[in-house]
């Protein structure tokens, strides 16, 4: 049985590891670091993030295992400030794994943050685990993230970005109503992931559909 539930500073480990292996494609190690401090920086700049975010952050467990887990933002939202405060210390992360590696990850983080609209709900991520992959996991949680989002506010559009070649993620939003327009091209997201076109799928949901 998966049981959803509000992010909590309890399960920041499993959580970043969960996410952190779901995109390890987008976050390819620099040279000069190893894996290790490569997870180490993400972990630091990732849990920073979590507690100054508009996102509401949320994972899935299996016998208290995190399976999955992703963020939605609500325009005028404070997300999670229920979390701690953490402040980032710049500098000493600069000294300990180079300031070109500091600034590349935190960019990568940071660009992917989207201010939605007034009737707009934006899926910022969605990871599941590999084991958990192929179940249909990723078609509950969307069915469930549209009747959460329409609890909170009716008449929405569902939107999130996706990169064209993430062709997996795309089919399963298109079975899941998602629908969306050319592809974009982002200099940005090239320099950054090395993944220029990326789509803007969307559904509408609730009242007025």
């Amino acid at each position: 049985m998966l049981d959803v539930e509000p992010y909590c500073e309890s399960c920041r480990l499993q959580t970043a590891a969960l996410i952190y292996s779901a995109f390890s494609d987008k976050f390819r190690r620099p040279s000069g670091l190893s894996a290790r401090q490569q997870w180490r920086l993400f972990y630091r700049l990732w849990n920073w993030k979590q507690s100054d975010s508009q996102e509401h952050n949320f994972v899935v467990r299996q016998a208290g295992k995190v399976v999955a887990a992703f963020g939605l933002t609500f325009a005028d939202s404070l997300g999670n400030a229920a979390l701690r405060g953490r402040p980032l210390p710049i500098m000493r992360l600069c000294r300990c794994y180079g300031m070109w590696n500091f600034w590349r990850m935190y960019l990568q983080i940071a660009v992917l943050q989207h201010i939605p609209a007034a009737d707009e709900v934006y899926l910022s991520y969605l990871a599941v685990d590999e084991t958990q992959r192929g179940k249909g996991v990723g078609k509950m949680l969307l069915q469930w993230i549209a009747e959460y989002a329409v609890a909170q506010r009716p008449n929405l559009r569902l939107r999130l970005h996706v990169s064209q070649q993430n062709v997996g993620a795309q089919h399963l939003y298109r079975q899941c109503g998602f629908r969306s327009g050319r592809p974009k091209k982002y200099i940005s997201l090239w320099l950054l992931f090395s993944q220029p076109s990326w789509l803007v799928m969307e559904k509408s949901i609730g009242v007025g559909r």
